[in-house]
């Protein structure tokens, strides 16, 4: 039984590594996306404080209606201060300046018993010891009237205190109320003096009677507080709350409270929802690559490389999105430019959706941001078709711009924004959202061809330049092998445009493919002219291994050269391990013992469609070069 082949088990073994390598680099690009998106959820860098400066602009995630509870207290305690006390009449203060009236009298009795001297000395003992203002007229009563006369003085004060305190006394209402007690002093009809000496002791011990009633007081404030409807205020989704600069106040601090923005800890479940979202799209990339782009599939560096831009891509858009710049200025266009050159033209037309639900979840949540991602993405890739110079992305990203200025206008007027203003400016950032993706675009992109060792049709186009270097070399110091290189390359060109082949590479890469003949340019054919061959002194074996040494000299000078890997390779591979049959011919007929394989090129053999095509136009061209007469 024929055993079975031994490459089977080594593909089998070889799997596991490849889905491992696929799986990390998803999981690199997994981590680095939420940690990127995931900023919009973690605390603020700085604590703010009351009375300190603002270090960043914070907008509101949300829109949000909440109690401002400041406002609604400043309001609640203006209510209160506007509610009078509550007053109730005091007896217990008209019984006070009804003993300070009695003993007023009292004291008068006291000095007249006891005070000697002239009538005016004991007229101002009495005033000194009352220490109530009297008049000369009222001191005179109470030094010269008789017992029964101040008696009825007495009696009469007495009575003025009592009916003018009786409906209570306020403080605005103290003169009316002395002015009762005097009324009520004249009506016991005494004589001047005693009526002075009664009026004054009756209006000088009257005071208000009445007191604040701390209970009604209390209830009617609280009843003013409970009529205060609370202040609502409303914050809209991406209104800035705090801008960098702006002395914190508590105001801010509730109003950033309540849309959830500070203080706060990790937001654990919307980072959750970030690493599934993220999940799901690379798992439905990685499906599509796989199925539909097995090409790239297949390559560890081009899905780094998609990883690198996607990543990139989102990073550059969570730095110039708000709230420090606009989240209309995100340029997730220049990822769809990128790989559709780098790539391929549906790779980046999928893969713009997929950035556009990126660019969503960096600008929280928002719409319009998505949309202008993704019309601006679809265009970038088709602006981007057919660059043939590095000025052709200046174009491109004028029409990327006026494309996202149109997708900004759009989604503003259906979301209700309908202010001249806030659309004019909408879409001037979507418009230099357009002309920034094609400055990254065209700065970034050699980096990334020489890195991943790339090349695009602005590269081929700058190396089929017959000024480069290497070319320049060849064409004046090999002049047939750079004339056979131009012959061979419109065949090849022909050919590729005939079977879908990438003709601009087959063009180039055909110039390059025997530049290792600068080395020994009078060994090949092209380059005897006017000179002997000098392969007629030279054995088969010998001439074999000079002719085949032009293939190890081509890849020297394209390392030497820095050209890149893709054009290297249609030098080993345009003769494949093709036999150089003249010499090996040359060796059966002298019979001389030799190696095969010393008259085979090392190859290895064409691995693509490009280098199989000059392959075979490169022996058309040297067939017909080796007759005599072509027709």
């Amino acid at each position: 039984m024929k055993p079975a082949p031994a490459t089977q088990p080594a593909r089998l073994i070889a799997a596991p590594p490849m889905w491992a390598r696929r799986a990390l680099i998803g999981l690199a690009t997994l981590l680095l996306l939420t940690a990127i998106i995931g900023t919009d959820y973690l605390p603020l860098r700085r604590a703010l404080k009351v009375g300190q400066p603002s270090p960043v602009d914070i907008e509101s995630p949300q829109t949000v209606e909440f109690v401002d509870q400041i406002r609604t207290e400043a309001v609640r305690a203006g209510a209160v201060r506007a509610v009078a006390p509550v007053l109730r009449h005091s007896p217990a203060r008209v019984a006070q300046a009804q003993e300070a009236a009695a003993k007023a009298f009292d004291t008068i009795e006291a000095v007249r018993a006891s005070a000697s001297g002239s009538p005016a000395e004991r007229m101002a003992a009495i005033k000194r010891t009352v220490g109530l203002p009297l008049s000369d007229a009222a001191a005179a009563a109470a030094v010269g009237a008789s017992r029964t006369g101040l008696t009825a003085a007495r009696r009469a004060s007495a009575t003025a205190v009592s009916q003018a305190s009786s409906e209570g006394v306020r403080e605005d209402g103290l003169p009316m109320a002395r002015e009762r007690a005097r009324s009520a002093v004249r009506d016991f009809r005494l004589d001047p003096g005693l009526t002075a000496l009664a009026s004054e002791v009756a209006v000088a011990v009257i005071r208000p009677t009445m007191e604040e009633d701390p209970v009604r007081t209390a209830q009617r404030r609280q009843a003013a507080v409970i009529n205060v409807d609370p202040v609502r205020v409303q914050v809209q989704r991406g209104q800035t709350i705090l801008r960098r600069g702006d002395v914190v106040t508590p105001s801010h601090l509730q109003a950033l409270a309540a849309a959830g923005v500070y203080p706060a800890g990790v937001t654990w479940l919307a980072v959750a929802g970030v690493v599934v979202i993220v999940t799901l799209l690379l798992l439905v990339t990685g499906t599509y690559l796989w199925q539909y782009q097995p090409e790239i599939w297949a390559k560890d560096r081009l899905l780094v490389l998609w990883s690198l831009i996607v990543v990139g891509t989102v990073a550059l858009c969570q730095v110039l999105g708000a709230p420090r710049f606009s989240n209309f200025l995100m340029p997730a266009a220049a990822a769809a430019m990128l790989l559709g050159i780098l790539l391929r033209p549906r790779v980046a037309l999928f893969s713009s959706a997929v950035l556009a639900v990126l660019v969503g979840l960096t600008a929280g949540q928002e719409l319009a941001p998505v949309v202008v991602a993704l019309v601006g993405g679809l265009v970038g890739v088709f602006a981007t078709r057919q660059i043939h110079r590095r000025s052709d992305f200046g174009l491109a990203g004028l029409f990327v711009g006026v494309a996202n200025a149109g997708a900004a206008v759009g989604a503003g007027l259906l979301g209700g924004f309908t202010a001249l203003p806030q659309l004019a400016e909408n879409a001037a950032y979507s418009l230099g959202n357009g002309i920034l993706a094609a400055i990254i675009t065209i700065g970034v992109l050699p980096f990334l061809e020489q890195m991943f060792g790339l090349i695009t049709p602005i590269k081929l186009l700058e190396l089929a330049n017959p000024a480069h270097p290497l070319l320049r070399r060849l064409q004046l110091e090999a002049p047939g092998t750079y004339h056979h290189s131009i012959i061979v390359s419109n065949l090849a060109e022909a050919a590729a445009e005939a079977v879908g082949a990438d003709s601009l590479l087959v063009r180039v890469g055909t110039y390059y493919h025997d530049v290792g003949k600068l080395r020994r340019p009078a060994f090949f054919m092209e380059n005897q002219i006017g000179i002997e061959n000098p392969h007629d002194r030279m054995t088969p074996s010998l001439s074999a291994l000079t002719v085949s040494a032009h293939v190890r000299d081509g890849l020297e000078l394209a390392r030497e050269y820095r050209l890149p890997q893709t054009i290297a390779d249609f030098i080993p591979q345009h003769h494949g391990t093709a036999l150089l049959t003249y010499f090996f011919h040359q060796a059966l007929e002298r019979g001389e013992p030799f190696d095969e394989a010393a008259f085979r090129y090392e190859g290895p053999r064409p691995q693509t469609r490009e280098t199989a095509i000059v392959m075979l136009a490169d022996a058309v061209e040297a067939a017909v070069r080796s007759l005599p007469r072509p027709t």
